[in-house]
């Protein structure tokens, strides 16, 4: 056999070794969403609540770690998931130490504690995938409709004053400031250090111009006129369920509204509940819906990664 023979065989059989490959992952891929799938949906609720707790549970050192190690038991110890009592000792501790930091924490953060405690009621009834199934629809529409009313009262969204605000000094949008918005990377180091310096040295009256370009104003009024829209919907969606059309896309316009805020601003804590309490009310029979529910669990830690250094290296 000559080397242009052996060329050929190597090249016909790399593209067929990694189609197989691939139809390997997705095949083993499968079988892990059908085995979370076949689980019963409020077991599967919980467990993904704990290992909410255990990633952005508490924000207080003392309190950290024995969150920390409860989670981490009832991750193995299938009775522990459903303890009434240690449920209730997670209750008190995210209550205790969000009531002390209340005036700091994030708007997520209130939401995790009203979770936690649907939890501890859940797994106290006859019927927790009832309760955890009925609590997450009100949260979620009281959630949406509070957010959409003060995003209309405040008057910060008709403008886009806030969300333009949010990209030139949040360090966590800087990629999409600069991919989206056209802003040189040097522009917006200078805005972070100007707004850092009024926050540690504030001056009554003081104040600095920030660094923009007429391309971010148009995306951040477009993005808060998006986020009116969405928010609205999805509020409505929830409530109004005589408007049976409407009722019945209620988890795809929730997910639309996580996928297109929580990539662009990955506050993941608020991501995920929302996750956990949309596949709570989900209804077992709405396989497709669930199924995306769990992938996105999953895909939200692509807002993790550093897009800023990717995006200018790229």
């Amino acid at each position: 056999m000559n080397h242009q023979q052996v060329g050929r065989k190597t090249r016909s059989y790399i593209p067929g070794f990694g189609i197989g490959y691939l139809s390997s992952i997705f095949q083993s891929f499968q079988a892990i969403l059908d085995d979370l799938l076949a689980q019963p949906r409020y077991l599967l609720v919980l467990r993904l609540t704990v290992l909410l707790l255990l990633l952005h549970g508490s924000s207080s050192i003392i309190l950290d770690v024995p969150l920390r190690v409860l989670c981490g038991l009832m991750l193995i110890s299938p009775p522990l998931l459903t303890n009434q009592q240690i449920w209730v000792i997670i209750c008190g501790i995210v209550w205790w130490v969000n009531a002390t930091d209340w005036l700091w924490i994030d708007n997520h953060k209130f939401l995790i504690s009203y979770w936690c405690l649907v939890c501890a009621i859940g797994v106290s009834g006859k019927n927790p995938d009832r309760v955890l199934a009925w609590n997450s629809g009100i949260l979620i529409s009281l959630t949406f409709l509070f957010a959409t009313g003060w995003k209309i009262f405040a008057g910060e969204y008709w403008d886009g004053t806030f969300l333009h605000y949010t990209f030139l000094t949040d360090s966590r949008v800087g990629a999409f400031a600069t991919f989206v918005g056209g802003l040189d990377p040097g522009v917006l180091s200078q805005n972070w250090l100007l707004e850092s310096t009024l926050k540690l040295i504030p001056q009554e009256g003081a104040n600095v111009t920030l660094g923009t370009s007429q391309r971010l104003k148009i995306f951040t009024l477009a993005a808060s006129y998006w986020t009116l829209f969405i928010e609205g919907i999805v509020a409505a969606a929830f409530l109004l369920r005589k408007i049976h059309w409407l009722y019945r896309f209620r988890d795809w316009l929730l997910i639309i509204f996580i996928v297109t805020t929580y990539f662009l601003l990955p506050v993941l804590g608020f991501a995920y509940v929302l996750v956990i309490m949309g596949l709570a009310q989900c209804p077992s029979e709405k396989v497709a819906v669930r199924s995306t529910y769990i992938c996105l669990f999953g895909l939200l830690q692509l807002a993790r990664l550093p897009w800023e250094n990717l995006m200018l290296t790229g």
